[in-house]
């Protein structure tokens, strides 16, 4: 069983032992990354993740070169600002359609909708 902890700024946190059986601990792994496909993947695997949560280019870029996102920071510091922006780009295109393929997919989806109540 751990133990509270208040720290000098008033945070606390819990000391324990490490359990090997508990679901909830945090696991890190380090693995190299060798190719420019791996790095790419990767950085698109982040930038997907917030896209889908509707954050925008700049945000996204923003997020990349801030050093408490690690794995972004170091897609960003290994590859700079364009080959990071073209995986953001990437992302939103998926992600985030333009509101004219939105309106065109849902009017699609309307008139399939009305030509199975003409069927009937």
């Amino acid at each position: 069983m751990g133990r509270l902890q208040i720290c000098e700024r008033g945070d606390f946190h819990v000391n324990k032992e490490l359990d090997p059986e508990d679901p909830m601990e945090m696991v890190g792994v380090e693995f190299s990354l060798q190719s420019e496909a791996e790095v790419r993947d990767m950085a698109l695997c982040y930038a997907e993740e917030f896209a889908r949560d509707g954050w925008n280019e700049e945000k996204l870029l923003a997020m990349f070169r801030n050093p408490f996102y690690l794995g972004p920071h170091l897609v960003w510091r290994q590859k700079g600002d364009s080959f990071v922006l073209s995986v953001i780009q990437e992302a939103i295109r998926m992600w985030q359609p333009k509101t004219e393929d939105r309106r065109q997919r849902t009017e699609d989806r309307r008139q399939k909708t009305e030509d199975r109540g003409k069927e009937i």
